[in-house]
């Protein structure tokens, strides 16, 4: 019997895992969509292996040995090997095993990719994302993630393309995790948000993006004024995008993408100072499992 009849055979769900630097999403595939199971605390301090047994636990709660599984996770992966090379998100987590340490305790076939790419073949799947042209799909939110899609596939390079989020924007800029400095996150995801925030009101509290949202649609200055920088920064980044990959359009996505209409016409005001290119920006729908749900797919089509 062959590899995919074996694995047809057996009776377990096909589930798919996004981890993120704030929050790890969830569930499986059922006929017709995905059903996501459960939302964890990521807690980047206790480890992936404190991480991982929860999932575990959730997985078990739901029974059956599963069929597969697919993780996307925030960072550098080598999808070859399995491993988490770097996250500037979590840090300590350098060089984790986690397709092995995730395929033990799940007992299942486990594949990993990159938090964005498993987001971006979810778009694919759902025709989200054209199958023809140059698109590269953006992830916003704790940090910036990045894809390139190309005739709808996605391009890896010798393995890392796609990280926009440590694009240099300003030489001399913030100091990153990464181990760089002004790199694109810095300025355009959830932490500078909040900074822009505290710019205005003189606070040093961290404000959380939907704290700040809110109070933008109270019309309450210091939050229009957070959108307007970070709209800026957002479109600087956009353009650079542009002048080095030309492409046919952009889909920008994650939790800070419910805000866009706050900072989304800075951005484009931004760019077109700094760029001729038509901008074809688009936002996808907002949802919390698209990445989980991408990484199940992922999952299905890696190991069937």
């Amino acid at each position: 019997m062959g590899k995919s009849s074996a694995l047809s055979n057996r009776c377990g769900k096909q589930w798919g895992i996004d981890i993120g630097g704030t929050t790890t999403i969830l569930g499986y595939l059922k006929p017709g969509g995905f059903e996501k199971v459960e939302s964890l605390k990521t807690d980047p301090s206790s480890g992936p292996d404190s991480l991982l047994r929860r999932i575990g636990k959730v997985v078990s709660k739901v029974g059956g040995v599963p069929l597969c599984a697919g993780a996307g996770i925030a960072g550098l992966v080598n999808t070859k090997d399995g491993l988490l090379i770097f996250s500037p998100n979590l840090a300590g987590w350098n060089d984790y095993p986690l397709r092995e340490k995730l395929s033990d305790i799940l007992k299942c076939p486990v594949v990993i990719d990159n938090d964005c790419n498993v987001f971006a073949l979810q778009a694919i799947e759902l025709s989200r994302i054209p199958s023809e042209g140059l698109w590269l799909m953006i992830t916003v939110g704790t940090g910036i993630g990045g894809t390139i899609v190309q005739d709808g596939t996605i391009v890896y390079g010798t393995g890392y393309a796609g990280e926009f989020g440590h694009m240099t924007v300003e030489a001399s800029g913030i100091t990153c995790p990464c181990g760089s400095r002004g790199c694109w996150e810095r300025y355009a995801a959830s932490a500078a948000l909040s900074d822009y925030y505290n710019k205005h009101t003189n606070e040093t509290t961290h404000h959380t993006p939907k704290e700040i949202a809110l109070l933008a649609s109270m019309n309450k200055v210091p939050a229009l004024k957070a959108y307007e920088e970070f709209g800026t920064w957002l479109g600087i980044g956009l353009a650079n995008l542009y002048h080095c990959f030309s492409p046919a359009g952009v889909y920008l996505a994650g939790g800070l993408m419910g805000a866009s209409k706050f900072f989304l016409e800075d951005a484009e005001s931004e760019f077109h100072r700094r760029c001729n290119c038509e901008w074809n920006v688009n936002v996808l729908p907002s949802c919390s499992e698209a990445g989980a749900e991408g990484a199940a797919i992922m999952g299905r089509n890696r190991t069937g």
